[in-house]
């Protein structure tokens, strides 16, 4: 990085703290830093290494990935997982069906997105949706670490670490539970950008045209009990072609292939944007609150389990 000593003596207006705060921004990256996830993703999805969605409530997968989920499914014939991870009940407005039913109508609607989007749906049932603040019970932990050291994911997407919906949040801690008691050092961890919770910086983005945004249509209205309440539809519709918009913006050139031409930048009417994770040493912050960044620091060898303790705060 360039010095910038020189500005304490050209500017009149000089504070030490200047620096600081200009370092802060221009180590954190170049402008333009994001990437087609089709080419982050080549040879990390494969057919013993399934993409696997961890769906926090039944329509997250549809709503935060839907296209990029169906490409690798169908077009590309690539086994894509999606677990459910809470049954999301509590959200029916239908106060005539008791909870097991409510569970029921949210599980078929499940099922049914994976159908259309192609994908295997796995359901979990942890006690942990049936506990303050979700926490986990030593049998969900055994059933998560089972699944994760059985199915080996070749690639994860979960929710970002700044949602603010607590269920989403503790999805992602289990993703890192999962990882770490499977040891999966190679596998490839995406954080999803959903109307939920911002991605700070994403630094990955999925193009799709118009008929794959009729799908993730298809996908989203597979929920009848919540396009009912909040239409997501067309919120994604927008929401979408608005990311196509700030992708452009932010890759260089204005354009989705980094200034090639490209017939899928052509066509996109629509961006899914991802946050490719890894671990950075020099953000303390994170480590004190992204469990993904201990389960990244772990299973590459920057961190020491033993000497975390005193990084993450106690709980009640």
């Amino acid at each position: 990085m360039q010095p910038l000593s020189h500005l304490s003596t050209e500017s009149s207006r000089w504070k030490p703290v200047y620096e600081d705060l200009l370092r802060i921004v221009l180590s954190s990256g170049a402008h333009g830093q994001i990437v087609d996830v089709r080419d982050a993703l080549r040879g990390v999805v494969k057919a013993d290494r399934p993409l696997v969605m961890m769906c926090p409530h039944p329509d997250d997968g549809a709503i935060t990935a839907a296209c990029m989920l169906h490409e690798f499914a169908v077009e590309r014939g690539l086994p894509v997982i999606e677990v459910l991870v809470f049954a999301g009940e509590r959200n029916v407005d239908a106060p005539w069906l008791n909870n097991q039913k409510k569970v029921t109508v949210r599980e078929k609607e499940f099922r049914l997105e994976c159908d259309v989007l192609g994908a295997e749906p796995v359901c979990w049932d942890l006690d942990a949706y049936r506990s303050p603040g979700y926490r986990p019970t030593a049998a969900d932990l055994d059933k998560i670490v089972g699944w994760f050291d059985q199915r080996k994911p070749g690639a994860l997407i979960i929710p970002p670490a700044t949602d603010a919906h607590m269920a989403h949040r503790m999805t992602r801690c289990f993703a890192a539970i999962g990882l770490i008691g499977s040891g999966l050092a190679d596998t490839m961890v995406m954080s999803g950008w959903t109307p939920w919770g911002p991605l700070p910086q994403p630094n990955a983005f999925f193009t799709y045209d118009e008929q794959a945004e009729r799908t993730k249509e298809w996908a989203i209205n597979c929920h009848a009990s919540q396009v009912k309440l909040t239409d997501y539809t067309e919120f994604c519709n927008h929401l979408g072609r608005a990311y196509a918009a700030l992708t452009r913006e932010w890759s260089e050139g204005h354009s989705l292939s980094g200034g090639r031409p490209s017939r899928s930048d052509v066509n996109a009417v629509g961006v899914e944007l991802f946050r490719i994770e890894r671990f950075d040493p020099t953000r303390a912050d994170l480590l004190a609150s992204d469990p993904i960044q201990i389960a990244l620091g772990i299973l590459g060898g920057h961190l020491d389990p033993s000497s975390l303790h005193d990084l993450v705060p106690a709980t009640a």
